[in-house]
């Protein structure tokens, strides 16, 4: 075993901190209710949402947000990488790279390009939205035509996402220093 690998090898397996593993742990969960909410209008459950119908008819639509689904839920679970061994080195059953340490930098780079997405996506959405709430500009919300009761189910489902790119701010920090 050459000095590099014994090394990088050193940094593997440290147990990560307890904010670090928060931020992951929120960063995961903090998706799931929103995945759930447009799981529940694909299946047939009367969200209030006016454009449903048009998410669930088979086709383009509905190909759509099972892709954001999987992009979503996988984004996720990466996140909880940050403080688990799988996300330190190869899993073993991956053939002919199994078992080797992932540079320490890798993980953070694509966590932090992951994150400015994040910042992102989700900024320029709350801000046209809320623009459009607040009638400062014109176009569709999701909330067009829902009940009060529709819009409070909606509000709780999507309200976890804004702690997404907060704490994936922090969970590559703890990465960074326990790899350190």
């Amino acid at each position: 075993m050459d000095s590099k690998t014994v090394s990088s090898s050193s940094t593997v397996g440290r147990e990560p901190q307890r904010w670090a593993k928060i931020a992951c742990w929120a960063a995961f969960c903090s998706v799931i209710p929103s995945a759930l909410w447009r799981l529940a209008m694909l299946a047939g459950v009367d969200t209030g949402f006016m454009y449903a119908a048009v998410y669930r008819d088979g086709g383009t639509m509905t190909v759509y947000v099972l892709g954001l689904e999987a992009v979503q839920l996988g984004a996720a679970v990466m996140c909880l990488g940050l403080c688990h061994p799988w996300g330190e080195r190869v899993p073993c059953w991956v053939p002919g790279l199994g078992g080797r340490v992932l540079p320490r930098l890798l993980p953070v780079v694509i966590g932090g390009a992951g994150n400015a997405l994040l910042y992102l996506i989700i900024g320029s959405t709350l801000l046209r939205f809320t623009s459009r709430w607040l009638g400062m500009s014109e176009g569709l919300t999701p909330t067009d035509g829902m009940s009060p009761g529709a819009v409070t189910v909606l509000a709780i489902a999507y309200a976890p996402m804004l702690i997404w790119p907060v704490a994936l701010t922090v969970a590559p920090v703890g990465y960074w220093r326990r790899r350190a």
